[in-house]
């Protein structure tokens, strides 16, 4: 038996499927949940491949429909999952990549250095280096970047390198509350004001052209007007410092995906929203309209969050002091939700029989040591049992990056073969391999 936990919506359902239709996912029932614990043990995330690539697809048609020319820049850093990685570049995405290990590893994927946007707040002089040798797009963050540019440039006379800035964006109310994540007053990302202005004369100085400016800004809402700011602010920049040969304008991430209103109780921005808003900003920019830079969007959250599912056994359950029922699994909130969000995720319980007892009230807890590991918080459940199984719904964002080996090892990622099974994209960690870069040998007194 399988129930779906479902808060009450006010929405018709025809309004809430032409907001969040999609790829219908794959629902495994228990016998084929315990066919791959038994291989690969629980719990285990299941890669949902047709929902991914129609997500990469849709958010591209809709910035398409508002603006030519446009680049999508799969964020790495949201999930870098290869088989996921591996479609974006099948589908002509770019990797956006902020780290040394996302850059390697999009190489590795056999991405070619033009078509990775190197972006972060920290590279280290090698890593520049590396990105400038072999032709990457890159977005300095910090005037010490630029001092290893200009060093690099040094040992490279005849180079005529050509980068991006990303620019510090002030994302205020009309009320004069920040949007910015977590309500910071400023956020710590980018050039603004002097800073700007030194970073451009020095680079203008070493014969550096600026050809992209980035403005991604994590924000608190992922409003529709934060990408108003964004476009407003990068057009602005442009047309102060006569930045004429600009290639990119790059908006960054931060967009909503097909989040269902049930989830956050209330609608969220389309694609097609949010593309006609960046669109009307940057074309009544008479620079802009008339010499069309390729638009840059970096979707992460918003194309592989509904992507994959996160499935768990039921352990144990317990009644503590005859006011609250804890249902304990072998996951863990980590695994699920590691920015610890306040909703509940959307899930099912899948029984292995006819539930025996009515439905009670309970947490889902995971299986650390830790009172804050609470995966589900007041749902009912109808009567659930050692050896049933919960899948959580929308779990492909942050979770298997963020997931660290704490009291369990990694689990195993499994997707469809294309002949009806499983088949695995990534092994469960075994201690081998939690060991591997570890010294075993006792430490001298």
């Amino acid at each position: 038996m399988q129930t779906m936990w479902r808060p009450i919506c006010h929405r018709s359902g025809e309004r809430r499927q032409q907001r969040n239709r999609g790829v219908p996912l794959t629902e495994l029932d228990h016998p084929q949940i315990a066919a791959i614990a038994e291989r690969w043990g629980t719990p285990f995330y299941l890669f949902h491949p047709g929902r991914f690539r129609k997500n990469i697809r849709d958010f591209s048609a809709a910035m398409r429909r508002h603006y030519e020319p446009f680049i999508l820049g799969y964020s790495y850093k949201t999930n870098y999952l290869p088989a996921a990685t591996l479609a974006v570049k099948q589908e002509g995405g770019y990797a956006e990549v902020v780290s040394r290990l996302e850059y390697e590893l999009a190489l590795r994927l056999g991405y070619s250095p033009e078509r990775i946007i190197f972006n972060g707040p920290l590279k280290r002089r090698a890593d520049l280096e590396m990105a400038l040798d072999g032709g990457a797009i890159v977005n300095l963050d910090s005037m010490t970047e630029i001092e290893f540019l200009c060093d690099w440039l040094l040992r490279h006379p005849e180079a005529r390198p050509a980068v991006g800035l990303r620019i510090n964006i002030n994302l205020t109310g009309a009320d004069g509350s920040s949007r910015i994540q977590d309500g910071l007053k400023t956020g710590r990302f980018g050039f603004a004001g002097e800073n700007l202005e030194r970073a451009i004369d020095t680079l203008s100085s070493h014969g550096v052209e600026v050809v992209s400016l980035h403005g991604h800004s994590s924000s608190s809402d992922r409003s529709v007007e934060n990408f108003r700011t964004i476009c407003g602010t990068l057009c602005a920049v442009r047309e102060r410092y006569s930045l004429n040969r600009l290639r990119y304008l790059n908006v960054g991430g931060g967009f909503f995906g097909r989040v269902p209103r049930e989830l956050i109780g209330r609608d969220v921005p389309t694609f097609d929203e949010y593309a006609a808003a960046i669109a009307e900003l940057l074309l009544a920019d008479g620079w802009v309209a008339a010499n069309r830079p390729f638009l840059v969007a970096e979707p992460g959250v918003s194309v592989v969050a509904d992507s994959m599912s996160f499935y768990t056994a039921i352990h144990s359950r317990k009644n503590v002091a005859g006011t609250r029922n804890f249902v304990t699994v072998d996951g863990s909130v980590f695994n699920v939700k590691p920015t610890m969000h306040r909703y509940n995720m959307l899930f099912r319980h899948i029984a292995a029989r006819p539930p025996g007892g009515s439905g009670i009230v309970c947490d889902v807890v995971g299986s650390t040591c830790m009172e804050k590991d609470i995966i589900l918080q007041d749902v009912v459940l109808p009567d659930p049992q050692p050896g049933d199984y919960i899948e959580i719904k929308g779990a492909g964002a942050y979770t298997i990056v963020m997931t660290p080996p704490f009291i369990n090892l990694a689990p195993a990622i499994v997707g469809p073969d294309g002949n009806g099974g499983f088949r695995l994209l990534r092994a469960p960690q075994s201690v081998d391999h939690l060991l591997e870069g570890y010294n075993l040998e006792a430490s001298p007194t």
